[in-house]
């Protein structure tokens, strides 16, 4: 059932990567730079704002809903009374932003923008009703509601070009018809499954509580967001455009592994939370990420042989200076994808400033070695800044997990025959069934 859910979840994160790829490709195409661009402005304050005021409650809402026996009705309700206010924080903010920064795009920016801004409460609840499943491990209803807004985005840009009205106002019209519908399936799916009626169960304890814990999460979010942008930034103000554009094509593909890690995330979280005692959480903890670790250097190995063949054919021979760019980051990602799965673990044991704490030590890892490298090394210097600084992340948190007496090293990394006898049984019965299938 483990690996199940596991290979359903890395199913669903590969469709919905596909999908939001799918779909910016083809409007890129059919909407032309400039207008794609006006549309990218538009929605980008709304879609960094409900990153910002949700405030970790996200993270929050999974845990406290894997934990057998919390009232359900009571987390809903504090998470309703807070994302309320998130809500209105975050609409009378992003309204003067968009006055500030949209004017210079178009003349009717500004009426887009703050038509796009009411998908942020559209989203935000959505969102949280999602996490709730989740936490709740209903697992293939979660996929299919993440399945919502990227295969939304994709139908409607077909529907609008296939009508002869595609435009960027038309755009942000379906966005919030996308959003709308996703909200009304997953609140749908949250009270038939979950809460079975409506009620407002209001617990300021709940509410301190969650507060609590998904700002512990946030800080570390915060400086996640921080530590994946310093690399370009110091690319854009140190080098050229076209040392940015090489380096982007190798991010988006190194960074295509983290899918996996993800999906194993998404379960490892509520799983480890659900345990009854702390023995049994750690031993989940390690339970997981073995098994990913082992598939982890497998896969890596052959994707970063693989990418002297991918990239010249999907991207052009133009981005051959990608390959090396990209094989560098792929090391770094290695361990920052077994940091997101030990994360993930962590977060379910309910220690989330020791994530933040681990990814505040690679910002500042990154920022130091990316400015000290860049400036002698160029997009090499930076690469291999950014994979210091992940792999930093990796061992300062196996560092905090021998603390916490969660496990050792040897533990987490070195297998026995044994151990990797059943891991290679358990994933040939995967694949045969897939084949199966």
């Amino acid at each position: 059932m483990r690996f199940k859910n596991i290979i359903q979840n890395i199913g669903a994160n590969l469709l919905t990567t596909l999908l939001g790829l799918v779909g910016s490709i083809i409007l890129a195409r059919w909407l032309g730079p400039n207008q794609r661009g006006i549309f990218a402005a538009i929605i980008l304050i709304p879609n960094v704002l409900q990153y910002f005021v949700n405030f970790g409650l996200s993270s929050a809402t999974v845990y406290f809903t894997a934990i057998s026996g919390n009232d359900k009705h009571k987390i809903w309700s504090s998470i309703f009374m807070v994302g309320l206010f998130q809500s209105i924080v975050g609409l009378l903010f992003g309204w003067e932003v968009i006055n500030f920064y949209l004017p210079k795009f178009s003349s009717n920016s500004v009426q887009l923008g703050h038509l796009y801004l009411f998908t942020l409460p559209l989203g935000l609840f959505g969102m949280y009703a999602t996490y709730m499943l989740q936490g709740a491990s209903y697992f293939k209803i979660t996929n299919l509601l993440k399945c919502i807004v990227p295969a939304g985005y994709c139908v409607g840009i077909l529907i609008l070009k296939t009508q002869n009205i595609l435009s960027v106002e038309n755009m942000v019209y379906v966005q919030i018809l996308i959003q709308s519908v996703y909200l009304m399936v997953s609140f749908a799916f949250l009270y038939k499954i979950i809460l079975l009626r409506f009620s407002l169960h209001i617990d300021f304890d709940y509410i301190r509580r969650m507060l609590n814990y998904g700002l512990k999460v946030w800080f570390g979010d915060v400086a996640q967001l921080a530590n994946s942008r310093i690399d370009q930034f110091l690319i854009g103000f140190f080098l050229k455009s076209t040392d940015l554009g090489i380096y982007t094509v190798a991010v988006s593909v190194a960074g295509f592994t983290s899918v996996f890690a993800n999906a194993v995330k998404t379960i490892i979280v509520p799983t480890v939370a659900g345990k009854t005692n702390f023995t049994e959480k750690a031993h989940e903890i390690v339970f997981y990420f073995k098994r990913y670790w082992i598939f982890s250097l497998i896969f890596q190995l052959m994707f970063m042989l693989s990418v002297y063949i991918l990239i010249p054919f999907i991207f052009g021979n133009q981005y051959s200076e990608s390959v090396k760019i990209s094989q560098i980051l792929m090391v770094g990602y290695l361990f920052i994808n077994a940091k997101t799965v030990l994360a993930g673990g962590i977060q379910g044991l309910g220690f989330p400033e020791i994530i933040s704490t681990v990814e505040i030590i690679g910002m500042i890892i990154s920022l130091i070695f990316g400015y000290l490298l860049i400036q002698n090394l160029g997009l090499w210097g930076v690469s291999i800044a950014i994979s210091l600084a992940y792999f930093s992340q990796f061992v300062s948190l196996i560092i905090f997990i021998k603390i916490k007496a969660i496990s050792s090293y040897q533990n987490l990394l070195i297998f026995s025959r044994n151990e990797l006898r059943e891991i290679f049984v358990g994933l040939k019965i995967i694949i045969n069934k897939l084949i199966i299938k």
